[in-house]
């Protein structure tokens, strides 16, 4: 088989989800059978280019908006003329259908879906003409991957798509590098128990939930403390610190912004809590039962009670509940057998193959 140019367009590289699960099935992928070309609309605004395999070749489009970077991104695949490219945000999938109009020589698209449609259609309204495009490029691509089985039968009805077209490709998992970045030497002051959770500070995270939660975790223990690792992309933080103050909780709530190693943390905490409105596939949980640690997590995909046997490695919580989550929070040490759910990484490489 001659070697497939596969094209990864991002918009940039922010350290959110889609960004790591694309350098991961970049790093997943034979070099004998595909040669991997990483597209950036802008390098100056990414915090996780360190995440970027050396061996690809990059391109930055140097655009700061993603609807600016059509016309740059429709030469770099006329001179690249890739077998596929690839994208994993709505926006990106947008410009590279449009990117391709009249183009000859179409390569094959791969369109990743990032979220659940369901609860995207629930709790946010795109405008009509987004809604309209974006469903318009994932019509028009070869290939539609998504995270789930639940999220393949959520596509087929909210965008429309052929089931024949759509692929489930669990989250692979960067082994060698959550490994390399543990540390030995706790973070934590280890007389406290010390929670951590982790994403962008925005709505669908649900953290103003957990905050809340964790006042009545607080009042119940004062022993408990909780770190919020994550970028504020959505100028969230303040609303968060203005939240925290209210609830008297300045000393035991800490937001620690961006952390280009979360696995060390991960790894020195007590008990990882997710608490988000809704989900893809959050990388977060797979990492954390990667490293046996107990979750909680609230109820936000389905496909969550294949990865977390309730009451054995973790708790599972309605969405929004928070009697429930601080419950759960004070009855951690309940759960015992963390190792018996394991993960299985999805075989990137085999994936791509079966798509030529």
């Amino acid at each position: 088989m001659s070697i497939k140019k596969i094209i990864f367009f991002l918009p940039l590289m922010s350290g959110g989800g889609a960004e790591r699960v694309t350098m991961n099935i970049i790093k997943g992928l034979n070099k004998e059978y595909f040669e991997p070309h990483l597209v950036l609309g802008t390098k100056s605004l990414g915090n996780s280019l360190h995440l970027i395999p050396r061996d690809i070749y990059q391109y930055d489009l140097e655009t700061d908006k993603t609807i600016f970077s059509i016309l740059k991104l429709r030469d770099i695949i006329k001179k690249i003329n890739p077998h596929f490219i690839y994208t994993s945000l709505n926006r990106s999938h947008i410009a590279v259908n449009l990117a391709l109009i009249g183009m000859k020589n179409r390569p094959k698209t791969i369109m990743r879906i990032p979220s659940s449609p369901k609860l995207v259609n629930r709790y946010i309204k795109n405008s009509t003409i987004f809604t309209i495009f974006l469903n318009k490029a994932l019509q028009r691509a070869n290939f539609i991957i998504v995270q789930t089985p639940e999220m393949k039968e959520e596509t087929e009805i909210y965008h429309h798509i052929k089931k024949g077209n759509i692929r489930v490709l669990i989250n692979p998992l960067d082994i060698e590098l959550i490994e390399d970045s543990l540390e030995d030497k706790s973070l934590f002051d280890k007389k406290y128990i010390n929670v951590v959770a982790s994403g962008r500070l925005s709505k669908e995270k649900g953290f103003d939930i957990l905050i809340r939660a964790f006042q009545k975790v607080y009042i119940q223990n004062n022993n408990f403390r909780l770190y919020i690792i994550g970028p504020d992309y959505d100028n969230q933080e303040k609303k968060y610190e203005k939240l925290i103050e209210e609830l008297d909780l300045s000393e035991i709530v800490n937001l620690l912004g961006f952390k280009t190693n979360p696995y060390k943390y991960y790894q020195h905490s007590d008990l990882f809590v997710l608490s988000s409105r809704w989900e893809g596939l959050p990388n977060t949980v797979l990492e954390n039962i990667y490293l046996k640690k107990p979750i909680i997590a609230t109820k936000c995909i389905p496909f969550m009670s294949q990865l977390i046997i309730d009451g054995e490695n973790g708790f599972l919580v309605e969405v929004e509940s928070i009697e429930e989550l601080s419950d759960r929070i004070l009855r951690y040490k309940e759960l015992k057998d963390l190792g018996k759910k394991s993960f299985e990484c999805s075989s990137v490489n085999s994936f791509f193959k079966g798509l030529i």
